[in-house]
């Protein structure tokens, strides 16, 4: 399931990289060029921030990463949903905080699901 998840946010990203850059060629009339460097002063920005947290949410262990809902507005990251107990909550917070260029975490709409049922 896991797996699923990760393939399909993958390949979310992929699209989503290579719509900018047509757009970004499309807009100028000049064609972009990726340089490959994987470091960049550039922030990202908050799709690619989105993204990140859950594809890092999906591989994290133990956490229902298919209950957990990610926005992102300029660098804070807003994590709602559930999970099964509150160390799974800190969990998913410090996943999210070791994603580059996020600023801050919310999971203030993140609450311990009290149903029994999986």
């Amino acid at each position: 399931m896991k797996i699923k998840t990760l393939l399909s946010i993958i390949t979310a990203m992929a699209l989503l990289i290579l719509g900018t850059e047509v757009a970004t060629a499309q807009s100028t009339g000049v064609p972009t060029i990726d340089s490959g460097s994987p470091e960049s002063n550039q922030p990202l920005n908050d799709t690619m921030i989105t993204t990140k947290v859950k594809a890092e949410l999906a591989i994290a262990e133990g956490i229902k990463s298919g209950d957990i809902s990610v926005e992102t507005v300029n660098g804070v990251v807003i994590l709602t949903g559930t999970q099964p107990n509150e160390m799974l909550i800190k969990k998913a917070e410090e996943v999210a905080k070791s994603v580059k260029d996020v600023k801050q975490v919310d999971i203030s709409g993140l609450t311990v699901n009290t149903t029994t049922a999986d």
